[in-house]
């Protein structure tokens, strides 16, 4: 979040979002509010054999606000579970629809219709 100096504020993430590895984040206005939110998701299933893996991790939306603070959504809320080993997150914006593309590591490609959730 910038100080309008030209410099940047440290925010820290809410407890929820630390869970797990977070290997990809999105910015972009998911809730059709006018202001950027942020999707996080992750997990790490490939570690050491001394290692537990990092599995923790469903994903998490954090809705942005006028004064760039982020409130979480609930599973029950968004539906949207990623609790898979996620690498890389994008979306495909369409005349009709946006898609969510998740890339798993060793598993399929999920894609996902993103509904408003006004």
């Amino acid at each position: 979040m910038s100080d309008n100096t030209g410099g940047y504020q440290k925010s820290n993430l809410p407890p929820v979002c630390q869970l797990s590895s977070i290997n990809s984040i999105l910015i972009e206005d998911f809730d059709s509010d006018g202001y950027e939110d942020l999707l996080l998701a992750g997990n790490l299933f490939s570690s050491e054999v001394e290692t537990k893996r990092n599995d923790a991790g469903i994903g998490q939306l954090l809705l942005g606000n006028s004064t760039g603070e982020f409130t979480p959504v609930p599973y029950a809320q968004s539906g949207l579970r990623l609790d898979k080993d996620v690498k890389n997150m994008s979306t495909l914006k369409t005349s009709k629809k946006r898609i969510l593309l998740i890339a798993n590591n060793n598993d399929a490609l999920e894609i996902y219709k993103l509904n408003s959730l006004k």
